[in-house]
């Protein structure tokens, strides 16, 4: 099994040290999506409905989810 890591910083998110670790993807993702909706609920705020899903997508990039070539649906 492949290990799944995805840190605050690796998303932009240069001020918090969190990481999500685990072996399945969902899980991970979905347990760093929350993690951002609630402890950086002010980043959130500001960020224009397009610069949220640019951030949730760069989730789903560093764990390998898509390629980053930003042709995932808005959510």
């Amino acid at each position: 099994m492949k290990t799944r890591m995805v840190k605050c910083s690796d998303v932009g998110i240069n001020n918090c040290t969190h990481i999500e670790l685990g072996y399945d993807l969902d899980e991970v993702e979905k347990k760093m999506l929350t993690h951002i909706e609630t402890e950086h609920k002010d980043l959130l705020g500001d960020m224009s409905e397009q610069e949220e899903h640019a951030l949730k997508h760069r989730v789903s990039t560093f764990l390998g989810r898509s390629c980053g070539c930003g042709h995932l649906e808005m959510p």
